[in-house]
């Protein structure tokens, strides 16, 4: 058996799989976020009191069975910057992966003579969701808290540390701290350049390292054999890729919690000058591209809030009031960026906008509008890997979105795509099961393990005629943005000098 604790940006979660995929115990307990106009933080702390609290449910509901787990394996959102002092606890709040606190020290980073020859290798442009800028924040404006911290983790890396004492990150995660997977080190004149020691950041270790037993201490606590190994998997976008079984060139991912990760697998060497996409290395020579948005389901949880806070069943209403509308209705759309966007435009300075909104609109348009705008999303990604002759001949969607049929119909007609649903939607937790089960030589490689995990629940086929309208549609929606970029900074300009960010503590529940 092996159980999985997967740390989303809403939830804790932890699953027992066997070994042929079947689900024995699933717990979960939702996070408290803080967030403003740019910070969006959580503490690592509740992190690591939540992921306690889902473990001893999980196996608590076991019973004696769980004298059969063998293995645990942790994935996470990226991107999460933790500071760890040398008592072992967080020094501060983690700056999240949709914090836009470090704009300025990104454009800094990406000026410096010594990025260059980073950005060359990693494809990676410096951007506020990435940690080197993270850390050079902290450096300029909390002094403090750098003197105080002897390694910046990941989430991911800060729960596995809190589980094994071992201060570790898998080679995927660390491009997040601009890595580079080419030459296998860092860059020591960036570094130097920046003046950060090397010693602040974890040990590199291949996928599915074998990192040890469990601490006697947190295996006693927990109720998990003494013997139970951790091994080191990936963080949730990469995970999900394989938990949705995309293995060969031409497979499409979108796996939809909080955000929305889109990755495509590709024997194409993409390099893209401009940085607007991912590239990661995947399995047989393969490369994985694509990108994350600020927010995918977030973008429901956000219609649950603003339009059906009283409602017994908001996600049916939701369903049922954007499936009763035509494509961009009355020509209304929405750009989708409450929190600013990564891929492909990372302008952390944009916000969301309704654009044709006219006196005949009601709620079940605007709905639609925003669900539409998260299909429109992706397909700015997916027009990009167009341009690198990157092909997609299917769509396989996950996680909490995916259980709208009507969001899962709009992506179908943007893309032009059929759109497969699995039945299992813990994709990520799936897929970090069997890296860690391939590691561990249980089974062969991800790919053997896969069907017993997970099938297709139902596929959906694009509706032609939608699709040209939202062709059309969508090259407004394009131009809508690129129209407001100028006033999009003004408004940052605007916030900065007449109003000071306050945060205000937000609830994000795991509905999705």
């Amino acid at each position: 058996m092996i159980l999985v604790v997967n740390l989303g940006l809403k939830s804790v979660r932890c699953i027992a799989f066997t070994f042929d995929g079947e689900v024995l115990a699933h717990a979960s307990q939702p996070i408290h976020t803080q967030v403003s106009n740019e910070f969006v933080e959580q503490d690592p702390v509740v992190w690591d009191q939540l992921m306690m609290r889902v473990v001893r449910e999980a196996v608590d509901s076991l019973g004696s069975a769980a004298a059969g787990i063998e293995y645990l394996t942790v994935t996470t959102s990226a991107s999460c910057l933790v500071a760890l002092g040398a008592n072992g606890q967080a020094v501060r709040n983690s700056i999240l992966v949709s914090d836009t606190r470090s704009v300025e020290q990104a454009e800094i980073l990406g000026a410096l003579p010594a990025f260059a020859p980073v950005f060359e290798s990693t494809w990676l442009k410096p951007s506020p969701d990435l940690m080197i800028p993270k850390m050079m924040w902290l450096a300029q404006n909390e002094p403090e808290t750098v003197a105080a911290t002897e390694t910046f983790l990941g989430a991911g890396e800060y729960l596995v540390w809190r589980l094994t004492g071992e201060r570790v990150i898998d080679p995927s995660s660390a491009l997040k701290f601009h890595y580079m997977l080419d030459e296998g080190a860092y860059s020591e004149p960036l570094m130097s350049a920046l003046d950060i020691d090397p010693g602040l950041f974890p040990e590199v270790l291949p996928m599915g390292s074998d990192l040890g037993p469990i601490t006697t201490y947190q295996a006693d606590l927990l109720g998990i054999p003494r013997t139970c190994k951790v091994i080191l998997s990936t963080y949730d976008a990469l995970a999900a890729v394989t938990g949705t079984g995309a293995f060969d060139v031409g497979d499409a991912v979108d796996v939809s919690g909080t955000v929305t990760s889109f990755r495509v697998v590709t024997d194409v060497a993409v390099h893209d000058p401009q940085g607007r996409i991912y590239v990661s290395p995947y399995s047989d020579g393969l490369q994985l591209v694509g990108g994350s948005n600020n927010l995918g389901g977030g973008m429901v949880e956000w219609l649950r809030q603003l339009f059906f806070a009283d409602s017994p069943d908001p996600y049916h209403e939701i369903e049922v009031e954007g499936a009763g509308e035509s494509p961009c209705p009355g020509g209304l759309i929405f750009l989708p960026y409450l929190l600013g966007e990564r891929a492909p435009i990372w302008n952390p300075d944009c916000r969301g906008v309704f654009f044709g909104l006219n006196r005949a609109h009601r709620r079940p348009e605007m709905v639609r509008a925003v669900l539409e705008s998260i299909g429109f999303s992706v397909r700015d990604i997916a027009e990009v890997l167009a341009s690198f002759s990157v092909g997609i001949d299917s769509l396989t969607v996950s996680g909490g979105l995916a259980r709208i049929e009507i969001a899962n119909q709009i992506k179908s007609d943007i893309l032009g795509l059929p759109v497969q649903r699995l039945s299992n939607f813990e994709t990520t937790s799936i897929g970090a099961a069997l890296i860690a089960l391939s590691g561990a030589g249980v089974i062969e490689n991800p790919r053997d393990g896969f069907d017993s995990f997970c099938d297709v629940d139902r596929v959906y086929e694009p509706d032609l005629i939608n699709h040209e309208i939202y062709d059309e549609y969508f090259a407004l929606y394009r131009e809508v943005y690129e129209s407001l970029v100028p006033a999009f900074a003004h408004r940052r300009s605007l916030l900065e000098r007449l109003q000071p960010f306050g945060v205000e503590e937000l609830v994000l529940t795991e509905n999705l």
